[in-house]
């Protein structure tokens, strides 16, 4: 599978390093090196994030197109190695091996980052900055309020990753676990259109008129001891 290809780059990686005490081919070698151990970083972040992820979206992880190819010109170029090092360093065979490498570890990433798109648009939870809006200055609320705005903001940041590690991945559900407790303690149910209108043009700068002081709102009002929190001030215009 995938985690496969990843520990083959790495054998052939340290294998390479082990060839550097030929000084003959000395500074190819470490050239080939690092090119080698750069893919095994990638094989690994997104072999892991696909495997990780894949848990979570109960899938199986697929084996990429390009993986054969790759894995072939892999071994192809091992024996090389061993039959003919100038040959492995210096001929066309290497950069064969360099470009079914990435053509497979592109496709890689293109799953991880696929998996990593699917799997936080399915939990990011909903929320309404229409109420959040609204309760920002509800004494009882404005704490909850702050909180679920910073834990929305961790959220858009670690989405963006293009390939998250497991850090990231851990980072993103332990936001997502405290959005969904936080915004649960939040009064939205009550929250009608009424209400939401009033609170929305009372904690603007313009405030709000009387005739938005409905019966449900006084009631909202009323229920939380919130009628000294709002007050009545002339109009500018």
């Amino acid at each position: 599978m995938i985690v496969d290809a990843a520990r083959t780059l790495k054998e052939v990686a340290d294998e390479v390093s082990l060839l550097r005490r030929s000084q003959q081919h000395g500074q190819a070698l470490v050239s080939r090196a690092s090119l080698l151990e750069a893919f095994v970083a990638r094989a690994e972040l997104a072999t892991t994030t696909i495997g990780t992820l894949s848990q979570r979206l109960g899938e199986a992880p697929s084996r990429p197109a390009q993986l054969a190819n790759a894995l072939g010109a892999i071994d192809r170029w091992r024996a090389a190695l061993d039959d003919d090092l100038g040959e492995a360093l210096g001929g066309e065979l290497f950069a064969g091996v360099q470009d079914s490498v990435d053509r497979a570890l592109k496709d890689i990433e293109r799953r991880a980052a696929s998996a990593w798109q699917r799997y936080t648009a399915e939990v990011t939870p909903e929320t309404s900055a229409e109420i959040l809006g609204a309760l920002a200055a509800d004494p009882s609320a404005r704490s909850t309020v702050m909180s679920i705005r910073r834990l929305a903001e961790v959220i858009r940041s670690l989405r963006e990753r293009t390939i998250p590690n497991t850090d990231d991945i851990a980072a993103f559900d332990d936001a997502v676990s405290n959005l969904r407790a936080a915004w649960a303690t939040l009064d939205v149910a009550s929250l009608n259109d009424d209400v939401v209108a009033f609170l929305r043009a009372a904690n603007s700068d313009r405030g709000a008129s009387l005739s938005q002081l409905t019966g449900p709102v006084q009631t909202w009002l009323a229920e939380r001891r919130l009628e000294s929190h709002y007050v009545i001030r002339p109009s500018d215009s």
